[in-house]
């Protein structure tokens, strides 16, 4: 005899599940719901014996004696199968069965008392135990709050509920004297899943020694053998004493409203701590076989009336489908059904192993369209599209956005994805498709500076790569020091990620780790399942981290001056290897309402992490110190066990706090160089709020990683550094290299980079004019001259604002922070976004130093013409410094008239601009003569200006034409004289213009 003992799931829902309950000693209310429709009472055959009446909830009752309506409609509805006889549905949101607990006739759940009511106690053991249980099905588990059991009430000490929470977690909240409500997410994915109109067994299972809740979610038509746990907590704990009455599908609480609007079956309450094996599921019997045929006696009889019909032996195939009936076992398909074969045992047309690919399960239904992109099921399948993923359908079969036919027609394959640039002209192929240029031609490519939009695209049509893009632009505020970052030849990125379509995808909003080769345009995107922003709205909780020397990621998010929160990766994330986070702990147990974060890596390998503790106007800033070799954080400053802030803003009259401008590392790589502001909150000397109490830019440096530091001259400060040495020590007062007085309209957290000289130099905004009367305001630069003096110069002439308004702290997302580096050549460059024009991003730079030292030449040009929203430029700084080439962190945001087309997600991407090779432009003109005339072509960038010049002895010349750079190629047209021995033409070029 030979037995295949086979995965218990892949067998009809029929074989292990036992059914209905029959009542034990332990068994306090069991409901099996069999009455027929039009009924309103309910037997109960458990201990208690009392019958539950099916009401209407509409009204408040008049008072305490009041009966609720009964109601003919619950009754009567069928249940998973003809074995559970009927089932009760609760389908409008005053529907529910209320305990008849007094024997009235009547359910009266009662205002200032009901009598109705049961204690606690008396559905618990002697420990505290007891075990919550239903069957329920329903059409969703999310928008609304679900009832499946409670004995809440609107008496002032209130029960408990067991419910499905309105964002899809299975909720038990034992309201008064339990603690705090607990919860566990309900599955979207995998065997368990949630699915419309299936049947699950729910259960909560208390276990009153230890305080445990243990959740239960099991899909009935997927026969699991043994319930299957989502969930535990210790956090809540019960009152015995409460009392309330027992309601089922809804709540017995003023009117009621929290109906289970879905199906309930078979409801069991026990006063024991039910062990798994005492729920509905049972394994089958897979040894005995009686008729020695290889097939279980227990399998034959349930697919056939006795065991002759079906044989494992000589290939019998008993519906004649080409399976044996042997090999139908070992697959768990149906025998007797013809469509059902091992490669699609739910006979549904659909290819099980296609199934299991998109959905984890195998439940889903031909004509079903769970992406609702208006194609079946069954239609995907045909089109190789996904069926999970609205972006993927017929048209666009891969799903990154590029229509299957625009991909055919230009390159004969789909292989290419939205990033791709397949013709070397610098920009990608969705560029090329939004720009109506031939993606496979060099010369046809979209105007202005080659700029290569490359977005977060793993390959998997399955999946979305989008970002959260609500307001808040929580994933591109710019001073974020490292959400983008290149070691090696690798570069990672980090974001809050959000499904484009799904409001309710498996980690949305979560943190989201992508890495990719540098020039690859395909993605590894690590999802985390649970780490997000302690408030996604909040575009204070952005992402920092940074890559150790030993290529260990740290994490730092989702913060404004509150739960602290980092992570290690579990292993280097450099290489090959999968990117996972370690637990949500701590650095050195001493952080606490931190804002800010920022990582910055030193030439040995080891992080600092420079933060604020405290509020606006009010706070402290930090920096702690990674040992490589000891793998541990501490405090750079710091006495015992307390941590020392190295610049401090609180104790003080008023207090205030710093804000630091982007840092940097100069010198050999130990050279710490600070710049920041200073902001008031109460108390404000200039009787400004908010951001107007912004003032003064102040300097530091440290030349050994933040231990000590010195003003600009080398003089020592003492530490805590405060703005107006109020400590009493001369010394600790801050050095002020430029004073921007309050009501300034300064932004705060700008940029900084360092000049050729190892000199900050500072890109921020604000109204240069405003002590006139001017509160426009402007993107500004602060540079050190060689004079030796501090110097300041506007690098926009914004007039889209009303000059005497000043604006508060509700219009800052007008402009976006800015960001700064230099060259090479010592050109400053500054990256912006502003609502002139398109709200696009836009480059200001300057001359070299050598050609104009005073710095008052600056260069503008449109980098992107998107309405980029409330976005913020966050660049790859690693790279620049190594390679100068601009890659910037590309998302819009809603705000500045721009919304996310669906689900607050917008498409999520690299934008690559290589500003070595655009300053170094040395153009190539091309020549071709025609019919008395001659055509030269010269290509041409954003920015300078062209002329050209012609003459026959090559020692006079005379202007033949100009042009203006556009990006796309300048044409002159000559005319050509055949009685000239010859003619030469030559083209004269500048950045900036002539």
């Amino acid at each position: 005899m030979r037995l295949l003992i086979i995965a218990l799931f892949t067998l009809p829902a029929t074989a292990s599940i036992r059914g209905p309950y029959s009542a034990d000693a332990n068994t306090v209310h069991l409901f099996h719901l069999d009455e027929a429709a039009g009924t309103t009472s309910a037997a109960n055959t458990g201990g208690a014996s009392s019958p539950l009446l099916a009401f209407n909830g509409t009204s408040v009752p008049a008072n305490g004696n009041s009966v609720q309506p009964a109601n003919t409609a619950i009754l009567g509805a069928d249940a998973f199968s003809a074995v559970f006889g009927k089932a009760a549905t609760l389908s409008t949101l005053s529907a529910g069965l209320g305990l008849d607990a007094n024997g009235s006739g009547g359910f009266q759940p009662g205002t200032t008392f009901c009598p109705d009511a049961i204690d606690h106690s008396t559905l618990a053991g002697a420990d505290g135990s007891f075990t919550l249980e239903a069957l329920i099905n329903l059409p969703a588990i999310t928008g609304s709050s679900r009832e499946i059991i409670t004995t809440d009430s609107s008496l002032t000490n209130r029960g408990f509920q067991f419910r499905v929470g309105a964002t899809g977690l299975l909720e038990f909240n034992f309201i008064t004297g339990g603690g705090a409500a607990i919860s566990a997410p309900i599955p979207v994915g995998g065997t368990h899943a949630f699915a419309a109109n299936e049947w699950f067994h729910v259960a909560l299972a208390f276990d009153g020694p230890t305080h445990t809740s243990t959740f239960y979610w099991t899909r009935l038509a997927a026969d699991p053998g043994a319930p299957n746990v989502i969930g535990s907590s210790t956090a809540e704990t019960t009152n015995a004493s409460i009392t309330g009455p027992l309601v089922i599908g809804n709540e017995g609480r003023g009117p009621s409203a929290e109906a289970l609007l879905g199906l309930i079956d078979e409801v069991r309450i026990s006063n024991k701590l039910r062990a798994p094996d005492e729920f509905l599921f049972e394994a089958p019997d897979l040894v005995t076989d009686n008729d020695n045929d290889q097939l279980p006696d227990s399998w034959e009889l349930l697919h056939a009336p006795d065991l002759t019909v079906l044989s494992g032996l000589g290939g019998a195939d008993r519906d004649l489908d080409g399976a044996s009936d042997l090999a139908e076992y070992e697959a768990g398909s149906d025998p007797d059904d013809i469509a059902s074969i091992p490669s699609d045992r739910d006979a549904d047309g659909l290819p099980d192993s296609w199934e299991q690919t998109y959905f984890g399960n195998i439940f889903q239904t031909p004509h079903g369209d769970p992406d609702g992109d208006g194609e079946s099921n069954a239609t995907e399948l045909l089109n190789g599209s996904a069926p999970n993923n609205r972006a993927s359908l017929a048209s666009d079969t891969d799903g990154e956005g590029l229509p299957d036919a625009w991909e055919t027609a230009s390159f004969a394959t789909l292989a290419h994805n939205a990033g791709a640039d397949p013709d070397g002209d610098g920009f990608g192929n969705l560029q090329e498709l939004a720009a109506g240029t031939h993606a496979n031609l060099t010369a046809s490519r979209p105007p202005g500076t080659a700029v290569r939009l490359v977005p977060l695209d793993d390959g998997k049509p399955a999946t979305s790569e989008f970002g959260y893009a609500g307001g808040s632009a929580i994933n591109t505020v710019s001073f974020v020091r490292s959400s983008l970052k290149t070691v090696g030849n690798q570069q990672f990125v980090t974001w809050y990620g959000r499904h484009q379509f799904d409001p309710v995808a498996p980690f949305n909003n979560t943190i989201w780790i992508g890495r990719r080769t540098l020039g690859s345009s395909e993605w590894e995107v690590f999802r985390h399942p649970s780490f997000t922003a302690n408030t996604i709205t909040d575009g204070h909780d952005v992402i920092s981290y940074g890559i150790d020397g030993d290529g260990f990621m740290h994490v730092s998010w989702g913060m404004h001056g509150d739960a602290f929160h980092y992570s290690r990766s579990t292993t280097p994330v450099t290489g090959s290897g999968p990117i996972a986070l370690g637990p949500d702990t701590t650095m050195t147990t001493r952080e606490a309402t931190v804002t800010y974060p920022q990582f910055l890596k030193l030439p040995d390998g080891d992080l600092l992490f420079l933060f604020r503790e405290g509020s606006s106007g009010s706070g402290n800033t930090f920096l702690n110190r990674y040992d490589t070799a000891t793998q541990i954080w501490d405090n750079v400053h710091r006495s015992g066990s307390t941590q020392l802030p190295f610049i401090k803003g609180t104790g003080w009259t008023p207090d205030y706090n710093a804000y630091p401008n982007m840092p940097q590392l100069g010198g050999d790589g130990d050279d710490l160089l600070l710049t920041w502001c200073w902001r008031y909150n109460g108390g404000s000397p200039e009787g400004e709020s908010g951001y107007q109490t912004n003032n003064n830019f102040a300097f530091a440096r440290s030349p050994d990683a933040g231990a000590s530091w010195q003003r600009f001259d080398s003089t020592p400060y003492a530490l805590p550094i405060s703005r107006s040495g109020e400590s009493g020590d001369p010394a600790t007062a801050a050095e002020h290299i430029l004073t921007i007085p309050e009501g300034s309209s300064l932004i705060n957290q700008a940029s900084m980079c360092l000049d050729a000289a190892g000199h900050p130099v500072i890109a921020s905004w604000w109204a240069p004019q405003a002590a006139a009367g001017d509160h426009r305001r402007q993107y500004m630069v602060v540079f050190r001259h060689d004079n030796g003096t501090w110097q300041t110069r506007p690098v926009s002439a914004r007039s889209v604002d009303p000059a005497g308004t000043k604006y508060s702290e509700n219009f800052v997302r007008n402009l976006g922070r800015p960001i700064v580096v230099r060259d090479d050549s010592d050109r400053i460059i500054v990256a912006y976004r502003d609502n002139r024009g398109s709200n696009g991003l836009t480059i200001v730079h300057s001359l070299p130093k050598a050609e104009d030292p005073d710095r008052l030449v600056w260069i503008e040009f449109d980098l992107t013409a998107d309405n980029l929203g409330n976005y913020e430029p966050i660049i790859d700084n690693e790279l620049w410094d190594r390679d100068r080439e601009l890659h910037f962190l590309y998302q819009a945001s809603a705000g500045e008239g721009y919304s996310p087309p669906a689900n607050t997600a917008a498409r999520f991407s690299i934008l690559e601009w290589d500003a070595a090779a655009y300053f170094a432009h040395h153009p190539q003109p091309r020549i071709a003569p025609g019919s008395g005339q001659v055509t030269i072509t010269c290509p041409t960038q954003p920015s300078w200006s062209y002329r050209l010049w012609s003459s026959v002895n090559l020692e006079d010349w005379a202007l033949a034409g100009t042009a203006e750079g556009t990006g796309e190629p300048a044409i002159f047209t000559q005319p050509v004289n055949p009685a000239e021995p010859a003619r030469y033409w030559r083209i004269e070029y500048a950045e900036g213009g002539f």
